[in-house]
Order: structure tokens, then sequence, then C-alpha cells
């Protein structure tokens, strides 16, 4: 092949590249995958679509036995989830039983999913652990562990930040567009803003304001940016880097398949919402949280001490959006059950007296995404699935 004398060749094209698919901000300033047309989808394919983050192999995976137990078909709130537009999968165990699992037509047990909030039980792991060691006080001002953090935590206490107790001028309301959260999904590169230059997680939480007045009702105020701001006090008490614990995390509850973990431009993991997993890792995962994070080695990642105080104490956190419990600890818990929500529609409930798990996997179709009348309808129906399934 020759060229001809005098030709121009461009190796790029002269104007700027079109955005990558699925993150272009569309209506309602979300993400194209996170529009409610293609959130559905958006959630399976979220560990291929953002900007950064790490991929994490098991050496050794817990087995599971399938032992269906097809009483639990009677639940009326079963079926209802079972046959609903926004339902994706259930996965119920006791113990290393699989008594259910059924996924929609459109999904599959080899598919990953996000899990969104769930991933913020990673950080009461890990803050439980230093707690229980004496590493870390609950009852210390964050700025005394982050001195370089802004006004919008400097004066709150490690345990306000905990229980989402805290006042700052961070906003999470997802039906809102103009809410702070959006930044924060820039920073760990779920969405283009079509900002200059990319923000990363922890220069983003220093740069988060003081709010006005306090908050003497001990109220929920619902913020992801708190738990980065425990985890990033968790890395530097214990002096062992967020990959490293997830690793040991990933590798302690024996998960079967590959997990994702969404991250900032440095390299740093979004802790409050960036874990993507099958749905069955997702329940060895709750196995793994209801038992303290035992792992397969019989070593400890958590702290039983802390998961149960959480739940004997849990009336000292927040008041619930579920509308029974507490928040407490990075854990939803009325005492007997902890678990936790997930933007889009997921739950994880978990019986730690019973070995019970409670998995669901959704994807909301509305403006917002996260509809709490829809979680509370699977809290409920973990409540009667862990009671047909006996004394919990």
């Amino acid at each position: 092949m020759s060229i001809a004398s005098g030709a121009v060749i461009r190796a790029f094209p002269t104007r700027p590249g079109a955005e990558p698919r699925g993150l272009a901000l569309g209506a309602h300033n979300k993400a194209e995958w996170d529009q409610p047309a293609s959130r559905r989808r958006g959630l399976r394919e979220l560990h291929r679509l953002h900007r950064y983050g790490l991929s994490i192999r098991a050496p050794r995976v817990l087995e599971l036995e399938t032992c269906l137990d097809f009483r639990l078909h009677d639940i009326d709130a079963l079926r209802w989830y079972l046959s609903h537009p926004f339902f994706t999968g259930i996965a119920v165990l006791v113990g290393q039983r699989v008594v259910l699992e059924h996924y929609a037509a459109d999904f599959g047990p080899e598919q990953v999913h996000s899990i969104q909030s769930i991933s913020k039980t990673a950080a009461h792991l890990m803050a439980g652990r230093l707690i229980q060691s004496g590493s870390l006080d609950p009852a210390e001002r964050i700025a005394r562990y982050l001195p370089e953090i802004g006004p919008g935590y400097a004066e709150a206490t490690v345990q306000d930040a905990l229980d989402m107790a805290l006042v700052n001028d961070y906003s999470e309301d997802f039906y809102d567009p103009t809410a702070m959260v959006g930044w924060l999904e820039d920073a760990h590169g779920w969405r283009l803003s079509g900002a200059p230059a990319h923000i990363d997680i922890r220069t983003f939480l220093t740069r988060i304001g003081a709010g006005a007045g306090g908050n003497p009702t001990r109220k929920m105020h619902y913020k992801s940016a708190n738990t980065d701001v425990i985890a990033w006090i968790c890395e530097r008490v214990g002096r062992r880097s967020l990959r490293e614990l997830f690793i040991e995390i990933v590798e302690g509850f024996g998960a079967a398949d590959t997990v994702y973990l969404s991250t900032d431009r440095t390299g740093t993991p979004f802790v409050g919402g960036g874990l993507h997993m099958t749905l069955r890792d997702l329940a060895r995962y709750g196995l793994f949280l209801g038992r303290a994070g035992q792992t397969l080695d019989g070593g400890c990642i958590g702290s039983a001490g802390f998961r149960d105080a959480t739940r004997s104490d849990h009336a000292k956190g927040t008041p619930s959006l579920l509308g029974q419990g507490n928040y407490r600890n990075f854990l939803e818990t009325e005492g007997t059950w902890i678990g936790h929500n997930g933007y889009g529609g997921q739950w994880l409930m978990v019986y730690p007296d019973s070995d019970i798990v409670i998995a669901c996997l959704s994807g909301l179709a509305d403006d917002g995404g996260l509809d709490w009348g829809f979680i509370r309808r699977l809290a409920a129906l973990g409540c009667e699935i862990a009671r047909a399934l006996g004394p919990a």
C-alpha cells in the first residue's frame, strides 16, 4: 500500500471523542446507566461501565448445598416479589444450605450485579475490629484521626458518622437533581459531569462544608460520604490500605466468582456503594457478615462483640427509614436481624443467631431509584421467610 506524496495522516480525529457509553449525564442529572428505563440493565453493567475499579478472586470458595424449601412459596409476599417487574433475584440461606433461589428471566446465577449501599456493611466490619482492639474511639472527633478533613466532618464524632446522625451540607436525595451525591458519583467514576478535572473521593470529602445547626434529636441524615470518611479513618488507624482490607474480606467470605469494586482515579475504593457481585456471592457475604467476619481459615475480620452491641444498643442509633428498628454502625437492625438496603432496590438481611440470610436484587424504574416503600416490603418479606424457617 502506498501513500500519496503530501498526504496528511492524522492519528486522532480533530474533534473531541464521544463520551463513553453509560456515563454521560441525562435527565434528572443522572448518568445514562441510571436513567429509569436503563437502570435495571445499568445495575448489572456498572462493574464494566465505571471508570476505575478493582477485581478480586478468592483462592478458596465457601461451598453451598442446594436444599430447597418449597414451603416458602406459600408466602404471599414472596409471590408478590417474584412476579414484580422490579424483581431480579432472591437467594435464601440457612447456614450453607440454599433453601430458596430464584432469578428473573433476564438475569442468572453467573451475572454480576451492583449491591450499592450494602457495601457500607464492609465498613462495619473494618471499624468493629478497630473499636474492639481499642485503636479507634467512636466518641472521638473525626478531626483527631483526619486532621486534613474539612468543616463538614471535623467536629463530628466517629459515632455520629457510623449512625448517619451528623449534619453538614452534603445531601443525598436521589430525587433531587441538585443533590451533592451527584458530585460524589463524579469522584468515584459513575458519571461524567463535564468538569475539567477529576476530583478524587478524598479531595471531595475535604471540601464538604458545615451544616446549619446540630442534630439534638439524632434524626437520620443518610450520607454515603460518611462511610468513605470512616473507611479513610480505618485505613489510617489500622495502617492497612483499603485495597488490602477488601481483598481480605472477599477471600474471607469465599466468593465463588469475581468480585468487582469501584474506585476513584487514585485507586481509593468507593466504600459507600462500590461492590458488585453475583447473587450467590452476596448471600455468602451475608453469612460472613452475620458471623462477624469469621473467615474460611478460622480468622476474624470483624468483631462479634461489636456486632452484638450494635443489636443490643440499636436504640442509640438513628430511627430507621424502614419504619422499624434503627440505623447503627452502618447496619439496619431492630435487635434480632441485621441488614442494609441498596440503591435501586437491593436488600440484605441476616439473622446471626440462626444463620439465616435473605439476599434480594432488584431494578427500580422510577425517577429517583430509591423507593423506601419497596425496601420496607422486602424487609417484611425477609421477616416472613425467617419465621417460616423456624425460630430466629
